[in-house]
């Protein structure tokens, strides 16, 4: 598995910005954890230490349930609401990669893209990254939620500003036989807002094979919270979400068997940079690539509202520098984004500033 980490500078006000805070992300197609044995940041991660039975509905740990009567130590429901039902399953309602629980996001039926239920046009997924989702959505119906979802969220401190942490843990669907056979949507704040994830669908018949994840992150605070949220069904088969056995620990821990994101191959040991100037700007922005070899790389251009409206590149790339421009033409002044996406996985976003 090969992935990128870019370091993003701003040339702002000619004073140069490093925000290279979301590294990257990995994720495999197993239930097996990648780090064993390591002490984790988060407690109770495995959601063992629980006061709910485990069960569909009879024990909701969303305070803002109308069924809410428990709680899971060291973590915080937040948002949801009367009608939602987020709750603790055990192997005789979902699989279980570690220990005897997981934490289910029980929530309805939501709406990716439109107020049309089952509109999936709006977001590409990239493995295990989706993209393209405008602000204000996913939304859950009423009553469950809306545009916030259900989230949990843990708060870690006695961080080290600057070191690189790694964030692992499992996620699968909703295990009703045979219904449910899409993937789940859901996102994961890890201090420096959403990532839009999708995980493989757990549910009987099938493989129980669900989706590990990495997240490399920087961290620029002694604290950060860790939020993972979901909005439910965003189409007629799409699954909600589970998830279990989550971890946070140092770079230094990650096993040598998975590379770290400055290290692309084992024979570049290279970083990758990508340079973005000016910004703002009036006419066009300068976008500089340094990569190493890619079979597969995208870069998109973004409005306020996540509508993609351009792609500056589709393709392989050699090793070494590329340039590439990007001119708004009839687009109007504002804030845009630009997603590089390499090798199948969202590394890197930022912000750019139009002046007209």
């Amino acid at each position: 598995m090969k992935n990128v980490c870019l370091l993003l500078l701003l040339l702002l006000t000619n004073i140069p910005l490093v925000t290279c805070q979301l590294n990257c992300i990995h994720c495999f197609e197993q239930n097996e954890p990648i780090n064993t044995g390591v002490t984790s940041l988060i407690l109770n991660g495995g959601f063992e230490n629980t006061t709910c039975t485990p069960g569909w509905f009879q024990d909701v740990f969303c305070p803002n349930s109308s069924l809410y009567n428990c709680d899971l130590s060291n973590w915080i429901c937040t948002d949801g609401d009367a009608q939602s039902y987020p709750s603790v399953f055990d192997s005789t309602k979902s699989f279980i990669p570690e220990g005897h629980n997981a934490a289910y996001f029980g929530n309805g039926n939501a709406f990716a893209c439109s107020e049309q239920w089952g509109d999936s046009s709006c977001y590409t997924i990239n493995s295990c990254a989706v993209t393209g989702i405008p602000t204000g959505y996913p939304r859950s119906n009423p009553g469950y939620g809306g545009s916030m979802g259900v989230s949990i969220a843990q708060t870690v401190s006695g961080l080290m500003i600057g070191q690189t942490y790694v964030l692992e843990f499992w996620a699968g669907g909703e295990p009703l036989s045979g219904l449910l056979s899409g993937r789940a949507v859901f996102a994961v704040d890890v201090g420096f807002g959403k990532t839009f994830l999708t995980c493989n669908p757990t549910g009987e018949p099938g493989p129980l094979t669900g989706t590990r994840y990495l997240i490399v992150f920087d961290a620029n605070a002694t604290s950060h919270q860790i939020k993972f949220t979901n909005w439910g069904h965003t189409c007629d088969i799409c699954t909600e979400l589970v998830i279990d056995d989550v971890s946070l620990y140092t770079i230094e821990e990650l096993p040598g068997t998975v590379q770290d994101c400055n290290t692309a191959t084992e024979e570049t040991k290279e970083k990758s940079d990508i340079l973005v100037y000016p910004n703002p700007f009036t006419e066009s922005i300068n976008i500089t690539l340094e990569l190493v070899p890619s079979d597969k790389v995208t870069l998109d251009i973004y409005n306020i509202n996540g509508q993609q409206i351009d792609r500056l590149f589709d393709g392989s790339l050699a090793k070494g520098k590329h340039e590439i421009s990007w001119d708004p033409k009839s687009n109007p002044p504002g804030i845009y984004s630009y997603q590089l996406i390499v090798g199948h996985r969202h590394v890197m976003k930022g912000k750019v500033i139009y002046l007209k």
